[in-house]
């Protein structure tokens, strides 16, 4: 059994753009992080659950459509703290003249994340950074610039095509790589190497962000570590057809089907979500080495980390383009959909001293849990949705250790939300095992302390509230099925450093109760 599972462990789910701080550029940075770590561990949490990071196309803000399944999105950098902008007076004196700082300020004050403001703000700051980095230390062969290549070395097997393709997608217009010359199509070294001989700085610029990112998240791990605080990732089942890896691989993923879910209670059409499918006798001909990769790459920043849509690689429902045939899953066998699954999850679990989690939700055949209970790998409990067979809820004082015990996730309305929308018999079946007793359940305001008090005492080892859930906040992340500025744009509305001083009195309630909870 993983070491992470010999004690519980208490966090919040609390994705990177919601963290706001004073200094933040319109969203929650790395450095922002690292206050959010103070904070949290002053509540006993030991946890912090985040979404995936990496890097999303413009105009994109869903973090499960990547445009790379290793590149971290340079927009979480906190450019104040980027060693080189002492370097650079004049462009200190830009970012702090009045018409700089005012536009700061607005995107700063926005309740929402305006991504491609953010976006256009950074990297028009990032690339001044680079040719002052590229003058002052890549020409003059210094120490900074030996770091620099030496990541460059370490990283090489995803960072050369990831920089290539991000500057292909730029000097193309961002045009589908399959619109692009035939040479750069089809990934041709010789055309590749021409290419990047042609760009050179614009190439570096972006292994040059990838090469902050580094430098930052790598502090922020270290003090994660010394406030004993554990930081979960979180690695989507697919990336963007428009990504460096399925250009990059071609051979391993399908672009002529995408991947989705079949029909079911929510949805009596089923669920595209147009991306690409895994030609999978191809991933497992090398032992599914991107995976591997990437979940070893992943331990430079995590502790454990999420399986998105793990039922997937045990059976993947799979769309054609061709309207002619049928959707319909990659494998019908059952053993053969175990095996697989299983064959997976054993090659990534080795891939890393990270402990994996299993997002196991939904419907999901009953061999999918049986791998994970011989395997020790935790999945979710979901406390509005763990039944008995009569019907009543399941304390989780009785969940299974090797689990995730949580209120809601990110794709769900957070339960002040769940609590006013239920169906009242529900509702009154969960209050009935929240309070031990069939007294009428009361406003949600009343009861929020209760749901949360129960959840801590699950006998699982890894327990994790949504920032909402542990302020009752009715605020969602996203809502599955809709596109819009209301998905992924959440930011908590008190900043870092005034999280503690605001919220004094429930925070402190909910700090004795983690800190007993725990015992």
């Amino acid at each position: 059994m993983h070491p992470l599972l010999d004690k519980k462990h208490t966090g919040t789910l609390f994705p990177l753009f919601s963290m706001r701080s004073k200094k933040d550029w319109g969203i929650g940075d790395i450095s922002g992080m690292g206050l959010w770590i103070d904070a949290l561990a002053e509540l006993n949490l030991d946890l912090i659950q985040l979404l995936p990071v990496n890097e999303t196309p413009p105009g994109v803000a869903c973090p499960y459509t990547a445009l790379s399944a290793f590149a971290i999105d340079p927009i979480f950098i906190a450019i104040d703290d980027i060693p080189e902008l002492e370097e650079f007076p004049e462009l200190k004196e830009e970012i702090a003249s009045k018409k700089f700082q005012a536009g700061l300020r607005r995107l700063r004050a926005s309740k929402k994340v305006q991504y491609n403001d953010v976006k256009q703000l950074k990297f028009d700051i990032l690339w001044k950074l680079y040719c002052r980095f590229h003058e002052r230390h890549i020409l003059k062969d210094t120490h900074q610039a030996d770091d620099f290549f030496a990541f460059g070395e370490k990283n090489a097997c995803w960072l050369n095509d990831y920089a290539l393709f991000r500057h292909l997608k730029d000097t193309h217009s961002w045009a589908s790589w399959t619109h692009w010359e035939e040479p750069l199509r089809r990934h041709d070294p010789a055309a590749l190497k021409e290419f990047e001989a042609a760009n050179e700085n614009q190439v570096l610029f972006f292994k040059y962000l990838q090469w902050v990112i580094d430098r930052q998240w790598r502090a922020v791990k270290d003090k994660a570590a010394a406030k004993g605080v554990l930081l979960m990732g979180d690695l989507p089942f697919m990336v963007n057809q428009e990504s460096a890896d399925v250009w990059a691989r071609q051979n391993e993923f399908d672009i002529h089907r995408e991947i989705g879910a079949p029909p079911d209670a929510f949805s009596e059409t089923g669920q595209r979500w147009g991306l690409p499918a895994y030609q999978w006798q191809e991933t497992e001909k090398n032992n599914f080495e991107w995976w591997r990769l990437k979940v070893k790459k992943s331990e430079d920043f995590y502790d454990l980390f999420r399986i998105d849509h793990l039922v997937g690689f045990f059976r993947t429902w799979v769309i054609p383009h061709d309207v002619a045939l049928k959707p319909d899953f990659d494998i019908k066998d059952a053993k053969e959909q175990r095996e697989r699954g299983r064959r997976f999850l054993e090659a990534i679990s080795g891939a890393s001293r990270m402990l994996p989690v299993a997002e196991d939700l939904g419907v999901i055949p009953p061999f999918v849990y049986e791998v994970l209970n011989e395997l020790n790998i935790p999945g979710y409990k979901v406390m509005r949705w763990e039944k008995k067979k009569d019907g009543n809820y399941t304390e989780p004082e009785n969940y299974p250790r090797v689990a995730l015990a949580t209120s809601s996730t990110h794709d769900n309305e957070p339960m002040a939300d769940w609590w006013d929308t239920v169906d009242y018999m529900e509702k009154k079946l969960f209050w009935a095992m929240v309070s031990g007793g069939g007294e009428k359940p009361p406003v949600f305001s009343r009861s929020r302390e209760s749901v949360v008090r129960k959840l801590l005492r699950a006998a699982s080892s890894l327990v994790i509230l949504p920032i909402q859930d542990i302020f009752g906040s009715r605020d969602r992340i996203n809502l599955p099925g809709t596109i819009g500025t209301a998905n992924w744009t959440y930011k908590f509305p008190t900043p870092a450093e005034n999280f503690l001083r605001k919220h004094r009195e429930l925070l402190s309630r909910f700090a004795a109760m983690v800190k007993e909870e725990r015992k």
